[in-house]
């Protein structure tokens, strides 16, 4: 049965103390020995609870379990940590580190957002069917829309009808039923145009 009691005297020197029991006995002896984490020593008045183990007809305390100290102030190693609050972080350095992580979101969504939009249109626009008479009016929204554009949709879909790789970016990006961008990763006609 555990008997519970108090730390009455160490000698670190030694390596031995005293307990008072609670039941007001007479003190047991006990060593640093039994002691679970022998690396933190024992302190006056801590509470303890232990079996009392009788020898040659000398009681010694034994499985002394500590009760003041929390499990959670024992580290890995055994020792106690310091119960102390560590100092917290200057608030300047908290609002630096927000300030760069809103910063790294906002650059990714910024070039993520048009790649995933012009993979989606891309996508969109592989996948529709090509009559003539819908790339005849595309081009001329387009040619009504960009004066400047030398290209225009006229149901051309595949790499080998290209003269160059600009009209084949301008043909992936505008026009529907492309069959110019196998891999997917925006550059059209790679075989033909990079080698």
């Amino acid at each position: 049965m555990f008997i519970e009691g108090i730390v009455k005297t160490y000698n670190a020197e030694r390596g031995f103390g005293f307990i008072q029991c609670e039941d007001n006995r007479k003190d047991i002896f006990f060593h640093i020995s039994d002691f679970p984490n022998k690396n933190q020593p024992p302190q006056i008045g801590e509470k303890l609870k232990f079996y009392v183990d009788q020898n040659d007809g000398k009681a010694r305390a034994k499985n002394i379990v500590r009760l003041d100290i929390k499990s959670s102030q024992l580290g890995s190693t055994g020792r106690i940590q310091s119960t102390k609050s560590k100092p917290q972080n200057d608030r300047g350095v908290n609002l630096i580190n927000l300030f760069i992580s809103v910063g790294i979101i906002a650059i990714f969504i910024s070039l993520f957002i048009p790649f995933a939009t012009d993979m989606y249109t891309r996508e969109k626009l592989k996948k529709e069917p090509v009559n003539s008479s819908d790339s005849m009016i595309i081009s001329s929204e387009i040619n009504s829309n960009n004066s400047t554009s030398n290209y225009h949709c006229d149901g051309r879909t595949h790499c080998s009808q290209m003269t160059s790789y600009e009209e084949a970016v301008y043909f992936i990006n505008h026009c529907p039923g492309t069959k110019m961008d196998g891999d997917g990763d925006g550059v059209p006609c790679e075989s033909q145009f990079y080698k």
